[in-house]
């Protein structure tokens, strides 16, 4: 069967047309895919995805399951404001169980605090900071973050808490609750003597910069970094820990949105 040249040339566009539109459809997602990742599409991840298991050796699987050493006193999600879900809280509290000085950016409603310190060695000792506002509105955000506003309003609502949940706990005593804009926190009496330290404050860009440089220098030989909330709707969080993973050996561990480092001993 004959086809018409009318037909024909028809055909001839349409096809042509889809093949344009299916391009520039394909430019855009492989741009916002850049954008959301903040690394090439192709390129090595700068921080790459490491199975909790094989990150460290307290959470080795026996074959049977988890590693007993990695046990811990444990509280559920479920119901918790402003946390850390099930598995992060599993990683921290077993790290824990060897840190004596513990540092925190970001008490929020203090629910990490608590499984810190109930975790922690009996003489251990936990510092967490928090911004509590009182309405003054004197933290230092910065207005060039990618959505500045957004990430502030976020930041103050995580720090309206004057109460917190390890309190009239028996292990209280160890918790030293301080406040502040971290961006104005002195780390120098800390610098190079902390075992454990989880940064979860303010997520902007400039926060989470000021707040991993002041990390780094307090860390201690062997001691550990964590980072939460490692992702591209967190994009202050991913952009910063994307740009730090290129100057050091970071792991974002699998099933979880935590970044780790570990100093050399």
């Amino acid at each position: 069967m004959s086809v018409s040249p009318f037909l024909f040339w028809l055909l001839v566009a349409l096809t042509i047309l889809f093949a344009a539109a299916f391009a520039a459809t394909l430019s855009f997602a492989l741009r916002q895919r850049v954008r959301m990742k903040l690394r090439p599409n192709f390129g090595k991840p700068p921080v790459p995805h490491v199975a909790i298991d094989r990150w460290n050796d307290i959470f080795k699987s026996t074959g049977l399951g988890p590693n007993r050493d990695s046990e811990i006193a444990f509280i559920g999600q479920s119901g918790a404001l402003a946390s850390i879900n099930d598995t992060e809280t599993w990683v921290l509290g077993a790290l824990a169980k060897k840190a004596r000085r513990i540092f925190e950016f970001g008490t929020a409603t203090g629910r990490t605090t608590y499984v810190l310190a109930r975790n922690a060695p009996g003489d251990a000792k936990i510092d967490t900071l928090t911004y509590f506002d009182d309405g003054t509105g004197d933290a230092e955000f910065n207005a060039d973050d990618p959505d500045a506003e957004k990430w502030k309003q976020i930041a103050l609502g995580e720090s309206r808490y004057d109460k917190f949940y390890y309190e009239d706990t028996p292990v209280a005593h160890k918790v030293a609750q301080h406040f502040g804009d971290s961006a104005k926190f002195d780390e120098a009496p800390y610098e190079g003597k902390v075992d454990l330290i989880f940064v979860d404050g303010a997520h902007s860009y400039s926060y989470v910069k000021s707040d991993s440089a002041k990390a780094l220098r307090m860390v201690a030989p062997g001691g550990f970094v964590l980072w939460h909330d490692y992702s591209p709707r967190c994009p202050g969080v991913y952009k910063a820990l994307n740009e730090l993973g290129r100057e050091l050996p970071l792991a974002h561990l699998k099933g979880t949105t935590l970044v780790a480092y570990r100093k050399p001993a």
